[in-house]
């Protein structure tokens, strides 16, 4: 059972400048909190409980790996928090999960995208995962809020310190009707290299990755990575060549990222059927990610192998095989060299 006196000196450690993910986790695995916050440097007089509490009266939930309030898929993941910090209900962390990420400087017909895409998937029971940074990002989570979800806010600073300022009531809002994760302490200013780490946390909750508007380089596209490291199956909105905004979700495309046309797109690529949308549960196993990616290539007509290897990206012996437990699981049916994808 963890003590406060233990989590209190694993939330200062967390809240050290400097201290990455990967130092954190070795620390508190090897020497331990107390031990480690003194191997960093810190005053090892500070009133640790005093730590805590400000934390508990701030509305603060401090959990350690081992926390059975711990959200499971984060637990399972490549790089999980050491130390996870949350306001709001951890409840709406449950699948589905969509994370809808982009860049700060967009356009507003992206923005707009985003804010449907929020909206539409929220109203169809899908949970929306994003930085609640400016542009795609905040778009995305007014989305949510306009059909009353829960939204699921990840951030790169204390949860106490809002970034950017400009979203001081998006950020409240969303910590009052969903949940802000994070994985510093109190008080802690945001530094360039904590939104890389808060990255692959937003790609390690969600089920899909959807990139609405990205440049060529950059935070969205950093994201695009975590997920690819983690299995997720990426997504992309496509735009014009013309815009420099959409250089990146057109090149994500090319590569073979299905694209996104709107919210039918995504719920085809997570497996949910017009029945579970209307509210009855479809009986199928959900998909495997390649076996989303899949069906998502059929884009709502039959398909030879050669045209969904095409549409994919996705290797022959790999469709093959997710073929194959397609139509074994009755989402996929085969006539002759033609394969359907079977809705119900």
């Amino acid at each position: 059972m963890t003590t406060d006196h233990h989590l209190g000196f694993a939330i200062l450690l967390a809240s050290q400048p400097g201290m990455g993910p990967r130092r954190l986790s070795d620390l508190l695995a090897g020497p331990g909190p107390e031990r480690g916050w003194r191997e960093a440097g810190g005053d090892p007089h500070i009133d640790v409980e005093q730590v805590v509490a400000a934390h508990r009266a701030a509305g603060v939930q401090v959990m350690l790996i081992d926390d059975p309030a711990y959200p499971e898929r984060l637990r399972a993941d490549l790089e999980p928090p050491a130390v996870l910090f949350a306001v709001g209900d951890l409840g709406v962390i449950k699948a589905p999960l969509v994370a809808i990420v982009g860049t700060r400087r967009g356009t507003g017909s992206g923005a707009g995208v985003a804010r449907e895409l929020g909206r539409d998937l929220t109203e169809a029971g899908v949970g929306i995962v994003s930085g609640l940074a400016l542009g795609i990002d905040g778009a995305a989570h007014r989305g949510v809020l306009d059909a009353r979800g829960a939204p699921v806010g990840v951030v790169g600073s204390g949860l106490d310190v809002v970034y950017p300022a400009r979203h001081r009531d998006l950020w409240t809002q969303v910590g009052a009707q969903g949940v802000l994760l994070g994985e510093t302490g109190l008080g802690v200013r945001p530094a360039p290299w904590r939104f890389p780490a808060r990255n692959r946390i937003i790609a390690g909750l969600a089920d899909v990755l959807v990139v609405v508007e990205s440049h060529a380089a950059g935070g969205s596209m950093h994201t695009v990575h975590e997920a690819i490291e983690r299995d997720r199956l990426v997504m992309a909105v496509p735009g014009s060549v013309r815009n420099s905004s959409s250089a990146g979700t057109n090149q994500l495309i090319a590569e073979g990222c299905p694209p996104v046309r709107d919210a039918t797109d995504v719920l085809v690529a997570l497996g949910l059927s017009a029945a579970e949308r209307a509210g009855t549960a479809d009986p199928r196993p959900v998909p495997t990610p390649t076996a989303r990616a899949v069906l998502a290539g059929f884009d709502g007509e039959p398909s030879t192998l050669e045209h969904l290897s095409v549409r994919t990206g996705v290797p022959l012996p790999d469709l093959a095989l997710a073929l194959e437990a397609l139509l074994a699981t009755g989402w996929v049916e085969r006539t002759g060299g033609w394969y359907e994808m079977v809705t119900r």
